[in-house]
């Protein structure tokens, strides 16, 4: 069953794939999701399969919404998690820590942009070991900068941390540095995406890290001038540490609308 709902992601990606200037001028016809610096009204459901050392995977099935306001210089994002995994030996299913994300753009540019970002977690998890048993605040800083209309590069640095919960439980202290490389070809339908994740967990004196690269389509137009997206973004962990082995991601969102 972990493997079911990406597998019935994976196919009706491939069945929509079948049947398929200035800041402000940017942010009006970019419609792929993929740029930081433009926070528009989204729903997405993606569907992540991670198959890790031991022979053991983790699945997650995440909902997405996202609603900007303050003329799209601010945004706020709810992420409702499913998750499974047979990590304690059995298969256990159930809902994650749900998520709240807080986005602002202090500084907008032809060539770079500032995002200031604060995610909080809930222990929401219907089981332990789906989700860490604590309240959780992960501030984050982001710099993109446009490197041509083609090109984006985006580092980002977010540092998680446990702030209340379950006081039986392992806390939360977690620091992680992402380097998030946009290739999007001008006036085409498709676009690449390199994401290089470096961690180091403060608690459990552990250095993750790990590599993945999503294509992307847009599979459709929407009345109001957004889009229809999906992608697939294969990935690899890294080293002694490594979160996973590897893993699958497919997903498809709503952008604009």
């Amino acid at each position: 069953m972990a493997g079911s709902a990406c597998y019935a992601l994976a196919a009706a990606f491939a069945i929509a794939l079948l049947s398929m200037g200035t800041a402000e001028a940017q942010e009006a016809k970019d419609t792929s999701g993929t740029n930081p610096a433009v926070l528009t009204r989204t729903l997405a459901i993606s569907n992540e399969y991670r198959f890790l050392p031991g022979d053991e995977y983790y699945d997650i099935t995440n909902l997405r919404y996202t609603e900007p306001f303050l003329d799209g210089k601010a945004s706020v994002r709810l992420t409702v998690p499913l998750d499974g995994t047979d990590l304690t030996g059995d298969d256990e299913f159930g809902i994650g820590d749900v998520a709240a994300k807080f986005s602002w753009i202090p500084y907008l540019s032809r060539r770079q942009a500032f995002i200031l970002s604060t995610e909080i977690y809930a222990p929401t998890a219907s089981e332990d070991v789906l989700g860490t048993g604590k309240w959780v605040a992960a501030p984050g800083l982001t710099w993109a900068y446009f490197a041509s209309p083609e090109i984006i590069i985006a580092p980002a640095y977010i540092h998680s941390f446990s702030f209340g919960g379950d006081s039986d439980r392992e806390d939360v202290n977690r620091g992680d540095f992402d380097f998030y490389v946009v290739y999007k070809p001008h006036a085409k339908r498709w676009w690449l995406t390199s994401d290089v994740t470096a961690s180091y967990d403060f608690e459990a004196k552990t250095a993750p890290m790990s590599w993945e690269v999503a294509l992307g389509f847009n599979l459709g137009k929407l009345p109001s001038g957004g889009a229809i997206n999906g992608y697939i973004r294969p990935g690899v962990g890294i080293g002694n540490d490594r979160p996973y082995d590897f893993n699958i991601e497919v997903g498809v969102s709503l952008v604009s609308f």
